[in-house]
């Protein structure tokens, strides 16, 4: 596993949507912001398909990315061009190996511990759901049954980064995310270390993510610490705002009405889908019908902090 720096300035960044229900104009926004910003740079864009929780995964949501994609024209470098190629040979289940090494170092550092408590345990003492760190002392083995093992983090513990788009940013990641699980009870690692090793093994140094995912940024910068994964810590971050409902909700894949599917099921074209995604950014006078003219017009300092209610 590669923990270190690497040399090359050349900007490489990924698309990484999950399986999890139909793509909506929030991926789509995602999307074409994260290859912008690779293709102005003369970048390389990957393709990584996050399928690690696979119990909302089915077959056409898979296919459905793709469909998307080619559907906004939108292109790639690296990664899977088929739902069969990737099942066969890009899928997260297939990596596991990786996954449980990185894992084990945490464990010969001591960074973290086992823990069996419920979400319902949970919920009783910690209305927010923030755990309250019941089994940080309790010395339980690791390969406890029925265990999850989640790692240790200070008090106090805050994590700055630099946010291409939004400046200096800090996290109070001890009171946000306590004790966060990496590793679950059926033994499957957590999307933070998922996510931190597939960045790592593909050599991503821009990581493109929507704001509510700050909190995993922090997460992710947390475990790079740990076990000094400096090609992370020094990778660039970009964290776009998302796009939320009329009731101030983050759009969700059980939103049908919103979803690329059934827009285009009503009718939707690719001309229709940019011009979207151009007027949700404030971008209308930017005659944006295509991704070539969305990237002739793109600047990453013009994307706003903030989106208006669709």
């Amino acid at each position: 596993m590669q923990l270190t720096a690497t040399t090359s300035a050349t900007v490489k960044t990924r698309i990484a949507p999950t399986p999890s229900g139909y793509l909506h104009l929030g991926n789509a926004m995602s999307f074409a912001i994260t290859w912008a910003l690779a293709r102005k740079s003369q970048g390389t864009v990957v393709l990584r398909i996050d399928d690690i929780d696979n119990t909302r995964f089915r077959p056409e949501y898979l296919q459905d990315i793709f469909d998307t994609l080619d559907f906004m024209g939108i292109d790639y470098d690296e990664g899977p061009r088929t739902p069969l190629e990737f099942e066969q040979h890009y899928s997260q289940h297939l990596r596991l190996p990786q996954y449980e090494d990185l894992l084990n170092l945490l464990a010969e550092k001591n960074r973290v511990y086992a823990c069996p408590c419920s979400r319902s345990q949970i919920a009783a003492v910690s209305p927010e759901g923030l755990y309250p760190r019941t089994c940080r002392d309790v010395q339980l083995p690791l390969e406890a049954p029925e265990a999850a093992w989640r790692v240790r983090i200070p008090d106090d513990t805050v994590i700055g980064f630099r946010d291409q788009l939004l400046g200096n940013c800090a996290v109070a990641l001890a009171l946000e995310m306590p004790d966060f699980v990496v590793r679950r009870k059926d033994r499957i690692p957590s999307y933070q270390i998922v996510s931190l090793c597939d960045d790592l093994q593909t050599g991503i140094n821009l990581v493109v993510r929507g704001e509510d995912l700050m909190l995993s940024t922090a997460a992710q910068l947390f475990l790079a610490e740990q076990v000094g994964a400096t090609a992370f810590t020094n990778a660039q971050f970009v964290h776009h705002p998302i796009i939320l409902t009329s009731e101030g909700n983050k759009l969700s894949k059980s939103d049908d009405a919103l979803s690329i599917n059934e827009m285009r099921q009503a009718g939707l074209k690719t001309k229709d889908l940019w011009q979207k995604i151009a007027t949700t950014l404030g971008w209308e006078d930017e005659c944006i019908t295509d991704a070539a003219s969305f990237l002739k017009s793109f600047k990453l300092e013009n994307l706003p902090h903030h989106i208006s209610k669709v």
